[in-house]
């Protein structure tokens, strides 16, 4: 009863903290580094109640990976159905994408550094209430390394422009130089591919 109540509090505090409560005095750089930290600590307090003291260390361990996951990704709509019927025409039973713009920073990073990869994208149909299945996959290509999936994930979205954002950590066993990241942005009729580059230095 008492590990049960203890871990209620854990998930509470948890689920606070990726809501983006801002009251804590320590500044983080971006949601990853604040989901890691909550999850760190959410981790080590679950392990070390349940699993005892070396449970604490793997719980501030596994904690720190999910708070990671779940902060890498930012999410925003930056224009409506209407505001996209402006730029683009749809006939009838038609379904289009459009990808409008994509970033990386910084263009220059050593082993470890955190990339910020942005990509801005349309989806418009000429069913109003229509939503759309979007797949958004990221790679990673390296001379030494070849192809690293960094993320893939299928989303329900309402008609509209997105602005997707994902946030990663370069591995240490890439070779310095040239990167790779190729995105990929596709829902049930067509596919787009971007690829943005930048330097391991």
């Amino acid at each position: 009863m008492k590990k049960s109540i203890i871990l209620f509090m854990v998930f509470s505090f948890l689920s606070v903290q990726l809501s983006g409560c801002a009251s804590y005095n320590r500044q983080f750089a971006n949601r990853a580094d604040m989901g890691m930290f909550s999850g760190c600590i959410s981790g080590m307090i679950a392990g070390g109640i349940v699993l005892n003291l070396p449970g604490a260390g793997m719980g501030c361990i596994l904690g720190t990976g999910a708070g990671y996951f779940i902060g890498e990704r930012i999410d925003k709509k930056l224009g409506t159905r209407r505001e996209a019927l402006m730029k683009y025409k749809v006939k009838d039973n038609e379904e289009k994408l459009y990808v409008e713009e994509h970033t990386i920073a910084p263009q220059n990073a050593p082993m470890s550094a955190t990339i910020k990869t942005s990509v801005q994208y349309t989806i418009i149909a000429a069913d109003e209430g229509r939503k759309i299945t979007v797949t958004e996959k990221r790679t990673l290509f390296n001379e030494k390394t070849g192809f690293v999936q960094l993320d893939e994930r299928r989303v329900l979205r309402t008609q509209g422009t997105y602005e997707s954002t994902y946030t990663f950590v370069v591995p240490e066993n890439v070779s310095r130089g040239d990167c790779q990241i190729i995105t990929t942005i596709s829902d049930d009729t067509q596919t787009k591919t971007i690829v943005s580059h930048f330097t391991v230095v």
